[in-house]
């Protein structure tokens, strides 16, 4: 993983189909520290737990970050997060679409995160969706939303009919 260690210029970083399954590595806080040129962002086959903070400060200093899909380990509230940092997303994978274990009661306004990305056109993610959120999703529905990509969620009909 040297290579994301010393190219400032990267634009693309895409793990697909990889199996990256080693949880020992920070590999994610490699990236430089200062600004990058970081356009998309795709390591949602990751089978293990990422460096969160790494992840949130990468997305924080990325301003042409457009593509952004996150493995199923960052739960509602680092997606939340992650959102609000990244204004400019055209195109998000949410992971999972789950909140985490300690969450209380109210999760993350994520209606109003979806709000303020104006620019969102691609939805996927969604591997372990609670059916309660599903009504964030259909609030960015009615914005620019062109692909919504429900391929990996465990929903019903009778889910995606609640408004």
């Amino acid at each position: 993983m040297l290579i994301i260690f010393f190219s400032r210029q990267l634009r693309v970083f895409h793990l697909i189909e990889a199996e990256v399954t080693y949880d020992k590595a920070d590999w994610i806080s490699r990236f430089p520290e200062s600004g990058t040129c970081l356009e998309s962002l795709i390591i949602y086959c990751v089978k293990c737990p990422i460096n969160f903070d790494a992840l949130e400060n990468l997305v924080a200093r990325s301003p042409s970050l457009k593509k952004l899909r996150v493995n199923r380990f960052v739960t509602l509230e680092q997606l939340y997060r992650v959102m609000i940092r990244a204004l400019q997303l055209t195109h998000l994978g949410t992971g999972s679409f789950s909140p985490s274990e300690n969450t209380c009661d109210q999760g993350p306004d994520l209606v109003s995160a979806f709000a303020a990305c104006r620019l969102l056109v691609c939805l996927s993610g969604f591997r372990e969706i609670v059916p309660d959120y599903l009504p964030a999703v259909y609030y960015v529905l009615s914005a620019n939303i062109t692909s919504l990509d429900f391929s990996y969620a465990n929903i019903t009909a009778a889910n995606l009919n609640q408004s």
